[in-house]
């Protein structure tokens, strides 16, 4: 087994810069950045500003460079989503195992065009759901799984945030994806289908534009800055997802909302709720005894102990009581983003060892048929079934 991988990168933007180069970084033990390429010679130029003197990273002048290197073992596709299958297609040709972000691809049918070229050239394709890798998602796989509070009802998602400065992904969703469902609630839909136990059959979804001129620049609030904005994906979005077992979820996701950021989950069990924040930006409770500081993450459980009257008064403030705290982490370790490091300790292992990822292009195919599902209820205006 290889000490260490030999890595190639398409794509050197800003999610390249602020999440995976940190990652790798500290993971310096496992992998080396052997080359990188990306269309845009700003890109490159900043890459180059944010690099560690002590790292001498070459670029390419063309994608078959890093290709058709023998010494470089994996490549790490993070381009904008149009060229996501293109790169991963000729990696997978060239036998590299390959690191893909999310959203593996606008459509289901190039979903499976990936999965039959791993069949066919024998190598594994990881899906960047960066979630499925943080202690947050494993704890509430643990809670789930444990069957303690019986099965899973119910769930909802609810995330207001400003926009999100990265205007290539609200341009043309018919290439890119939409910028809220392909891009955000993907995420949702992701940990949706694995706690629900089953297949989605059907979707209906409600969205649209409430600040987004389709025909003329707007300029509005985003993280950090203002952006001029233009295009056709959707700045709000309301679904509801039916699933073949019965399970329900909804998700709300909003970008119209120059505020702090929400992220809370809600999962009914038989027996209990579960409310999640994912990082939150939120007070402790009096009583707590956490500090609160940086951006938590945090799972609460509200089990029906018998000891309070059934009426509307219900065992839950906010902030909640420690009591219902079953999970707590500030993540000071993780770059930018809960799972960011986990991710690539968890590809490493993909090649070396030539293990199955968990965040799969099968589970990946679900996402997407879900996603798509969404996006045709919201442009027909009326109930999706899903076909398989």
């Amino acid at each position: 087994m290889k000490d260490k991988v030999n890595l190639g990168i398409f794509g050197c933007g800003s999610i390249f810069r602020s999440m995976h180069l940190p990652s790798l970084l500290k993971l310096a033990d496992k992998f080396n950045i052997a080359a990188a390429y990306d269309t845009e010679s700003r890109a490159v130029a900043l890459t180059r500003d944010s690099l560690p003197r002590s790292l001498k990273l070459k670029f390419a002048e063309s994608p078959g460079e890093i290709l058709t290197d023998p010494s470089i073992d994996a490549v790490a596709v993070l381009t904008s989503t149009s060229a996501h299958v293109k790169y991963t297609l000729l990696a997978l040709k060239h036998k590299k195992h390959v690191f893909l972000e999310k959203p593996a691809a606008v459509l289901p049918a190039d979903v499976k065009r990936i999965i039959s070229a791993e069949k066919k050239y024998r190598r594994f394709v990881q899906v960047g759901m960066v979630l499925r890798y943080s202690s947050f998602y494993k704890e509430l796989c643990r809670i789930a799984d444990s069957q303690k509070y019986g099965k899973v009802l119910w769930m909802n998602w609810l995330e207001t945030r400003p926009f999100d400065p990265m205007i290539w992904r609200y341009i043309d969703s018919a290439k890119e994806g939409d910028a809220i469902i392909h891009d955000k609630a993907v995420h949702q839909i992701n940990l949706f289908n694995r706690f629900a136990g089953s297949k989605a059959e059907e979707v209906a979804a409600f969205g649209g534009q409430y600040l987004i001129n389709p025909r003329t620049y707007t300029r509005v609030r985003a993280f950090r800055n203002e952006v001029e904005l233009k295009g056709d994906s959707n700045d709000n979005l309301m679904a509801i997802i039916k699933y073949k077992n019965g399970v329900k979820a909804s998700i709300t996701v909003s970008y119209v909302s120059p505020h702090a950021r929400e992220s809370r989950w809600i999962i009914q069990l038989e027996k209990a709720k579960i409310v999640a924040h994912f990082e939150t930006f939120a007070k402790a409770n009096r009583s707590s005894k956490r500090k609160w500081k940086g951006n938590p993450s945090s799972i609460y459980i509200f089990a029906d102990n018998r000891k309070l009257p059934v009426a509307w008064r219900y065992p839950m403030s906010y902030p909640p009581d420690d009591i219902n705290l079953a999970f707590y982490d500030e993540y000071p370790d993780e770059p930018m983003h809960p799972g960011s490091g986990g991710q690539w300790k968890e590809f490493y292992e993909t090649v070396t060892r030539g293990v199955k990822p968990e965040s799969s292009t099968m589970v990946a195919l679900e996402d997407i048929i879900v996603a798509k599902a969404i996006d045709d209820a919201i442009k027909k205006k009326k109930v999706v079934k899903i076909f398989r």
